[in-house]
């Protein structure tokens, strides 16, 4: 009897679906909203929305930062079941995210001229732009707390509401920008309104729901005690802001490069690219996305083979659709390129060269996302903020200059496969030297982790109302003796499990197939048991659950916790016990 990861595999598609619908909503409210923009204004408009990028970059940078970063340490605690550092974690970022969303607006507003006049070169654009950074500047405290919070839901367990915020945010996005433009004739800046309208929606929705209870997050009231938790919220979300940021850099040096080696032909098939890159962050960025949060609860309850078990089953998952991708883009690159009104014949051999030769970048490149990322989960934050750099912009930037000064345009193209590449060669080097220096706990390639504190002397997957739950109770009393524990020690060890599976059998409302994890240290026994359903406590006093098998898990438990993590059912039993040798192993 071993782990099957059945039931974190469904829980992980259960997550990657509401994920990827956030994705896609999210690439087509920017698609959508650009084209109706321009349909309504021209193409001036669509230039002026363009020129508020850096500004866009800023305030997603520090999302990333505080949303990312936050979710990721609530995630981790709640998964030690340390509720005080989850809601330290959430206050500390909501707070932060309101900071700066005050400071960039009164900043920007203190300073509006100048800065109107740096990202404006242009004096017909610079009156329409102003207006338009204006009403962006006001919309930023909003945007960055509404969006924060909402990147904790996934950790807390509710990815169908973000899902649902996100989409009808995007939707009456859309829908303001016709009122406002179309109907109020406010011009662009009623582009700017449309957004800031979609944020209020967001944030109204998230409050009914936590006022209906809908919502549950552990928020600390504390809030000169959780500063403590700035450190971590940065450690885990330095990594996304600055790829971020280095993303906004690699598109601004590589267009430069574009327009230099080849002229605006390159710069639209670049352009063309670049969307390609878009569309698969839908399926291959939600996969990245859907994962973190659950390799980072396992990893707080030490469950390092379920943790193995998502990475590996997502880097699988993102190479299958990286090759079905790249091989579509490959077949496909002239229709493709024609859906973006490429069709002038020296225009469109350029395109549809760039784009075969960039889609080899996607295999290589969302390995090393989803790696760094779980690099991070791991707690080798420098290693994964390295990485990060390398891939945004510190590596493809020399590399592609150093290409397009030698094969011209095709360098360029050539060099976001070459350089992805060769930081996989890179990693799998230093992971080599990471895994030697770590004294076991790590093992190469991937730096999987190795429980060197107390290895599980029981880790499998059990079908409730099966003969297995005797089986498993049996094997375990087996264990305890072959440690030399004392009978009684080994008695409630076994009749625990058994005792706890039973529970959890009786309950139509909980999966088919559950988890049990045993660990014995050196005085005591932990014993976690998880299973899929609706949240229930299995030694609550009612008349629906008290039953003769919670009255003697309570007699033998020195304690019991229960954790509804991420829709999963946790419970940990801890034993006291007594050995004549040692047995941290």
């Amino acid at each position: 009897m071993v782990r099957s990861n059945r039931l974190l595999y469904k829980k992980f598609v259960q997550y990657l679906l509401p994920t990827m619908i956030t994705y896609a909503a999210l690439s087509l409210n920017d698609f959508v909203d650009t084209m109706l923009v321009s349909n309504l204004l021209g193409s001036e408009a669509m230039a002026v929305i363009s020129l508020g990028l850096p500004v866009v970059l800023i305030m997603s940078a520090a999302l990333q930062l505080l949303g990312s970063g936050g979710s990721t340490a609530y995630a981790s605690a709640i998964g030690r079941r340390d509720r005080d550092a989850a809601g330290k974690s959430i206050t500390c970022a909501v707070i932060l995210a309101f900071a700066f969303g005050l400071v960039l607006l009164l900043s920007g507003f203190l300073f509006i001229d100048p800065i109107s006049k740096l990202l404006c070169s242009n004096e017909t654009l610079l009156v329409p732009f102003r207006k338009y950074l204006s009403v962006l500047l006001l919309s930023a405290p909003l945007m960055v707390v509404t969006m924060t919070i909402l990147s904790f839901l996934p950790a807390a367990g509710y990815p169908g509401l973000t899902t649902a915020v996100n989409v009808t945010s995007n939707v009456i996005n859309i829908c303001m920008d016709y009122v406002y433009i179309h109907v109020f004739h406010m011009g662009v800046e009623g582009a700017a309104w449309a957004t800031l309208t979609g944020y209020i929606c967001a944030a109204l929705i998230m409050v009914a729901a936590f006022a209906a209870g809908r919502m549950k997050l552990y928020i600390s009231k504390d809030v000169k005690g959780s500063f403590a938790q700035i450190k971590d919220v940065f450690r885990y979300g330095s990594t996304d802001a600055i790829n971020q940021v280095g993303l906004s850099v690699q598109f601004a040096v590589c267009n430069r490069l574009a327009m230099t080696a080849a002229g605006a032909n390159a710069v639209v098939a670049y352009s063309l690219c670049i969307q390609s890159a878009s569309v698969m962050t839908i399926f291959l960025g939600s996969m990245a996305a859907a994962s973190v949060p659950m390799m980072a609860i396992l990893h707080g309850q030490r469950d390092f083979h379920g943790e193995a078990g998502i990475l590996k089953t997502t880097m699988a998952g993102i190479f299958a659709i990286s090759v079905l991708g790249t091989s579509l883009f490959i077949i496909f690159t002239a229709p493709i390129a024609s859906l973006y009104n490429i069709k002038e014949p020296e225009q469109l051999k350029l395109a549809v060269t760039a784009l075969r030769i960039y889609s080899l970048l996607y295999i290589p490149r969302y390995l090393i996302i989803i790696f760094y990322n779980y690099l991070k989960v791991i707690g080798l934050n420098r290693y994964s903020s390295i990485l990060s750099a390398l891939d945004s912009f510190a590596a493809i930037i020399p590399v592609a200059w150093l290409l397009t000064s030698i094969k011209g345009i095709n360098g360029l193209w050539i060099a976001f496969p070459l350089t992805a590449s060769m930081l996989i060669v890179v990693i799998l080097i230093c992971n080599m030297k990471y895994a030697s220096r770590s004294g076991g706990r790590l093992i190469w390639p991937l730096l999987l982790e190795n429980d060197v504190e107390a290895k599980p002397v029981l880790d499998v997957t059990i079908e409730k109302n099966s003969k297995e739950v005797t089986e498993i109770s049996e094997k375990l009393y087996n264990i305890c003796e072959e440690m030399g524990m004392d009978r009684r020690t080994k008695y409630r060890a076994a009749l625990a499990v058994e005792e706890i599976a039973v529970n959890a059998a009786a309950r139509k409302d909980q999966s088919t197939y559950v988890d049990v994890l045993v660990r014995i240290y050196d005085g005591h026994i932990v014993i976690d048991f998880r299973s899929l359903g609706k949240p229930y406590d299995p030694i609550a006093e009612d008349d629906t659950t008290m039953m003769e098998n919670v009255a003697i898990l309570r007699s033998v438990a020195k304690n019991i916790e229960n954790e509804y993590l991420m829709g999963m059912n946790s419970t940990r039993i801890t034993l006291e016990g007594q050995s004549d040798q040692k047995t941290n192993i």
